[in-house]
């Protein structure tokens, strides 16, 4: 476009009062200014747009039953016949969307429909306008061609369309035939600058969004086809050139978007496209040029809020191209004031100036009026037939922000249609969920105005409208749970992100984002979280990986993204419109013709009285901060306002005219922990204590997740030793299914125990980050998919930390720091080799710096996570041990430490700290509730629990179950018969003294190499008894769990004595070996060196001090474990596996007949 050799002069004489809520609109004063001074080849021309009319042919409001001022094209025919007299020359087009909308165009279509030669009530109003040209609209489509095609017959203009085409089915693009005229090219008169007249061939183009084959599928299948407005553009604007078009309008139903990868809203790239002297848009129902900058839509802007490049407000103009779109209803007239002027023989736009002149003030026409008068009646008369009542008023004011019942009453009217629909016609698809969407249609789109407000008593059709304006027709869909899950993230972009940290406003719609679009999916529970980035953008692009959408369940559980669903929505949805993944494309299992509204009556009428009440099945996710978050809605939902509820008026307005409220999404975070020590693989294991069978790891899921499911807010923790020391079913893997395990349950957060250091540092980091175990090349570890932290293991060369020492956890403005540490008494109770190249720093020392950290960092709430053992004393009432020394030095910001190593019940107060500790094996866990603060994110309240995993009553969770059975399949050994029991061999005091358990597994040590003479088993490596019953190889594997190889060392007699003596290291805490081939005495009345009054081998034979005997013990031992350091550099003589030995020997001795074990006296203990 060439730019004006003429000065641009805009006046504004227009009166202030008949423009109050649009734009001030420019005159054709500047032409008269220029007339002084007159270029002899130029002219004026207005273009004046009329659009997305819906059938508001009054100012009427059908759904209230009362006038508006707000709507009405009899307002905008008084606007057209005044701007026609201000311009020597000008033409009048229409953008589409006319004949569907309110119940006028419904009752045309459905109720009352137009017979052959009669006029539509649109056409009776506007023939009296003198319309030059018009293009249709997507609804224009929505009662089929054969509608359309009788509707505009009598119009006393043409239609053009130059991107719908008859469907020829031959898949030849190249021959294929517009269904209508796709443009016109018309000799208009004009009077010059100079005050003659002359020929200016005027063009005029149209399109219709292309997607109106996917929205009107129903209508238009196998009929027509439809291809983009852009290469419809440039494939005839280049013809209308050459066919001697002067000037070219572009009459195009679509709106305005940034993104030019969209293909429904294309204004931004259709700008771009040669030889456009002037488009009329409309689809988005927006208003462009608005008053200003901040008055103009979101479409528009960038996000700092300014017009996009290329969006020139003041003049009104797309990349150069004069543009104008004139809102919805006939609220507004659009105009675009053009000069042009000949350059080198050729007529060009020399300057523009588009503005929008509003109905406010204005009066009714009465030749429309008239026209249209007995349409009109017929229609109130229809709207305000009863169909049932209601015990409530209903309205939409807070549907936007809150479950409604305006929406409510509209899905539970579609699933009330589909479930009879399936009983009847698809009987093998009554087990199928069926889930219902509806969306607030009247939430203040098109203004201020428009809401649903139906007050208590009688429902009429004219309520059916107010609650489903469109006319669609429902569809019912299967998908896949991942796919409701990504519809609803589509739709959680109606909101905006909220800063948690911001004390300030928020606004917290997106108001870009369309109201129709905003989905509500009944018949599932979610909350959104607005304080992350939306998901997709209003085009259904993914932006981000954020996931707004939590705690989607169904009948109380998560949502299997597996599981099929039959979504019922409309036809408009199911076809794509919206873009919203994995919709489009969709198995029909409803493709029905009946529309949504007359569902909707039908429904009314046969329940016959409605209590409008919403389910409250979604709701946005509390902030536990001070947020300050705002949303417009009409300043009528004041009257409906709860005393006390979360939404509030603040009494102000916005530009626009809406009450701008108040909703007070902060709360406290109740945060709940389930924690767990002490595992050890026990997947399979049940305990009995008290005749209560307890633990197994498909019944502590099952409590898990009752209990997680009470409080969407919830951590899984494991305190240490969830693996080590395990069950066969874990341990042949190196409790790879242990590690699945904590996984699928989607534990949140551990730390380390000794146990873990089993099969060294190598194994342990690889079965935390993933990969091919460096001690088992055939196990490769998948990895764990939450964070181990641990604040005092550290390399011994770097010093640094082999984990993480803490990770935060973020809850919508609230962060609570873990810190993980690891008895500083695991060197002592691992092999030297499972610690290798790490050291242990002081518990204290570490968590205090971890803390002073996360304190740096804002943070007030602070959980331990220990593996620590404590016990509690009942006559001092006072817990003991290294858990109470580290809660006792650390900072008092840390408010809970769980506890763990010593298998020991916890649930105590130290240093004001709560100190948990839940057994171990899954028998037990602990619920920890919190309350954190919202203003000063402090823990002000904490309790606790320790829940018993008590088996009887309880239905094992399936899907733990199932991956126990999947492991005990892959070694059908584990349940190999190998004898059985009369009793219980226990191993109850094996710290302390001689148990029958201790000699049955010393015993079968002693004999696993030939020429042993002793054997000497520490009694932290029995870790279960044997049941009475049948006993299985799991049986003993759950005894003997480490896979410990024997060794047979050489020992004096004095060594031997020196090993005995190391038992009592720790006073009074011994750790009494059980033994085989020996016996002796000890009196506790003696110092540790002195206590050893007697010792003899089996047969009464004196062991001398000098004399040198064979002894057995696990190469735990002989690495010095446990502090038995006398055994520490002796040459080995290397046998077989601990466990195979106790198998092998029970087999021997017992041949699959009785086992037996008895305390014989090899030990006496004198006190």
């Amino acid at each position: 476009m060439k730019k004006s050799k003429l000065k641009k002069v805009v006046a504004s004489t227009v009166a202030a009062g008949l423009f109050s809520t649009q734009i001030s609109v420019p005159t054709f004063a500047f032409a008269k200014e220029k007339e002084k001074g007159k270029e002899p080849d130029s002219f004026d021309l207005r273009i004046m747009e009329t659009t997305d009319i819906h059938t508001n042919l009054l100012g009427y409001d059908y759904y209230k039953n009362a006038s508006s001022a707000a709507i009405g094209f009899s307002r905008t025919a008084t606007l057209i016949k005044k701007a026609k007299k201000e311009a020597k020359n000008s033409v009048l087009v229409d953008n589409g969307d006319l004949i569907q909308g309110t119940p006028l165009g419904t009752y045309k279509a459905k109720i009352d429909p137009l017979e052959k030669g009669e006029v539509h009530p649109v056409y009776k109003a506007m023939n009296q306008l003198g319309y030059d040209a018009a293009t249709f609209g997507n609804h224009e489509f929505n009662y089929g061609l054969d509608y359309l095609n009788e509707a505009i017959n009598d119009a006393n203009f043409s239609y053009v369309n130059a991107n719908v085409y008859k469907d020829d089915n031959d898949n030849n693009p190249e021959n294929d035939v517009n269904q209508f005229k796709p443009y016109k090219i018309v000799n208009k008169k004009i009077v010059d600058n100079s005050g003659k007249t002359k020929v200016v061939k005027i063009g005029y183009i149209g399109f219709v969004p292309p997607q109106i084959t996917d929205w009107d599928k129903a209508n238009l299948d196998g009929k027509v086809i439809a291809k983009g407005i852009v290469e419809s553009a440039k494939k005839f604007i280049p013809q209308m050139k050459e066919e001697g078009a002067d000037i070219i309008i572009a009459m195009a139903h679509t709106g305005f978007n940034g993104n030019e990868n969209n293909t429904e809203d294309v204004v931004y790239s259709l700008s771009k496209v040669k030889d456009i002297d002037a488009i009329t848009f409309s689809h988005t129902h927006k208003v462009f040029p608005a008053l200003d900058v901040k008055s103009l839509d979101a479409l528009f802007k960038g996000s700092d809020g300014q017009p996009l490049p290329g969006v020139d407000n003041a003049k009104g103009t797309i990349n150069g191209v004069a543009a104008v779109q004139a809102g919805y209803g006939g609220n507004n007239l659009g105009l675009i004031d053009l000069v042009v002027e000949k350059v080198k023989g050729k007529w060009e736009v020399a300057s523009s100036e588009s503005s929008n002149r509003s109905i406010s003030n204005v009066t009714e026409d009465q030749g429309v009026i008239k026209a249209v008068k007995a349409d009109h009646e017929a229609t109130v008369n229809y709207v305000n037939t009863p169909i049932g009542k209601t015990t409530a008023p209903i309205h939409s004011y807070f549907s936007l922000v809150q479950d409604d019942p305006s929406v409510q009453v509209v899905t539970n009217a579609q699933k009330w249609y589909v479930e009879k629909y399936i009983a009847s016609n698809k009987p093998e698809l009554v087990d199928l969920p069926i889930l219902s969407v509806g969306a607030p249609f009247k939430a203040g789109r098109n203004g201020v105005e428009e809401f649903t407000d139906i007050a208590t008593g009688d429902l009429t059709i004219r309520s059916a409208g107010d609650l489903y304006l469109y006319d669609n027709t429902l569809k019912a869909i299967k998908v896949k749970g991942s796919v409701v899950k990504e519809w609803l993230e589509m739709s959680a972009g109606k909101f905006n992100t909220v800063d948690p940290n911001k004390t300030e406003k928020q606004a917290l719609l997106n108001s870009s984002f369309p109201v129709y679009n905003f989905d509500i999916i009944d018949g599932v529970t979610y909350q959104v979280d607005v304080t992350k980035p939306n998901r997709y953008d209003k085009d259904g692009k993914k932006v981000s990986d954020s996931s707004r959408i939590i705690n989607l369940q169904y009948n109380g559980k998560p949502v299997d993204v597996d599981q099929n669903f039959i979504v019922v929505t409309n036809n408009y949805r199911a076809g794509g419109g919206g873009f919203f993944p994995g919709v489009k494309g969709s198995e029909y299992v409803v493709d029905s013709a009946d529309e949504n509204r007359q569902i909707l009556m039908d429904y009314i009428s046969e329940v016959k009285e409605i209590n409008p009440a919403a389910d409250n099945n979604w709701s946005i996710a509390p902030i536990h901060s001070d947020v300050n978050v705002t949303f417009t809605s009409s300043p009528k939902a004041a009257e409906f306002l709860t005393p006390g509820g979360k939404i509030s008026y603040t009494g102000e307005k916005d530009a626009d005219g809406f009450g701008i409220f108040k909703i007070n999404l902060t709360e406290d975070l109740n945060l709940q922990l389930l924690g767990i020590n002490d595992l050890h693989g026990q997947l399979d294991t049940t305990s009995e204590f008290g005749g209560v069978k307890q633990g197994r790891a498909d019944y502590l899921a099952t409590y898990l997740k009752e209990r997680e499911a009470q409080n969407p807010d919830t951590l899984l923790i494991s305190a240490g030793d969830a693996v080590g020391a395990s069950a066969p079913v874990s341990s042949k893997l190196q409790d790879e299914p242990t590690l699945e395990f904590l996984n699928m349950m989607g534990f949140d957060l551990g730390t380390i125990g000794n146990h873990e250091f089993d099969k060294g540092v190598a194994t342990l980091m690889a079965q935390i980050k993933g990969g091919q175990s460096p001690t088992n090349p055939a196990v490769t570890f998948k990895g764990i998919n939450f964070p181990y932290v641990a604040a005092n293991v550290v390399d011994k060369v770097t010093k640094k930390p082999i984990l993480d020492p803490y990770t935060i956890k973020h809850y919508n403005g609230v962060d609570v720091g873990f810190i993980g540490v690891v008895t500083n008494a695991t060197p002592s109770k691992v092999s030297p080799a499972g610690i290798e190249g790490v050291e242990f720093i002081p518990q204290a020392e570490a968590v205090n710096k971890a803390v002073n950290e996360l304190k740096a960092k804002g943070i007030k709430a602070i959980v331990v996570i220990s593996h620590d053992p404590g016990s509690f004393s009942s006559a001092t009432q006072k817990v003991t041990g290294e858990v109470a020394d580290l809660a006792n030095a650390i900072d008092d910001e840390v408010d809970v430490i769980f506890a763990g190593d010593n298998h020991a019940r916890l649930n105590d107060m130290v240093d004001n700290k709560l100190v948990v500790q839940s057994y171990s094996y899954g028998t037990a866990f602990s619920d920890i509730d919190l309350v954190i603060d919202a203003k000063t994110k402090d823990i002000k309240s904490k309790k606790s629990e320790i829940v018993t995993v008590a088996q009887e009553g309880v239905t094992p969770d399936a899907e733990v179950k199932a991956l126990i059975d999947k492991y005990l399949k892959q070694f059908p050994e584990l349940t190999q018969p190998l004898g059985t029991t009369n009793a219980k061999i226990t191993r109850d005091n094996a710290y302390t003294q001689e148990a029958p358990l201790g000699n049955l597994i010393a015993d079968s040590m002693k004999a696993s190499i030939a020429g042993t003479d002793f054997a000497f088993m520490n009694p932290g490596g029995i870790r279960a008894d044997l049941p009475q019953g049948t006993i299985t190889y799991a049986d003993l594997a759950k005894i003997q769990p480490f896979g410990n190889v024997l060794v047979q060392l050489e020992l004096t007699g004095a060594e031997i004595k020196t090993l005995l003596q190391q038992q009592w290291v720790v006073e009074g805490s011994p750790k009494t070996l059980q033994i085989a081939g020996l016996k002796y005495t000890a009196d506790f009345t003696k110092p540790v060196t002195e206590r050893v009054t007697y010792l003899t081998k089996a047969d009464g034979t004196l062991i001398e001090d000098t004399s040198k005997y064979k002894v057995v013990v696990n190469d735990f031992m002989a690495s010095g474990g446990d502090n038995y350091t006398v055994l520490k550099g002796k040459e080995r003589v290397y046998g077989p596996v601990d466990l195979e030995a106790f198998v092998k020997y029970v087999q021997d001795t017992f041949t699959g007949g009785t086992i037996t074990a008895a305390i014989e006296g090899r030990i006496t203990n004198l006190k």
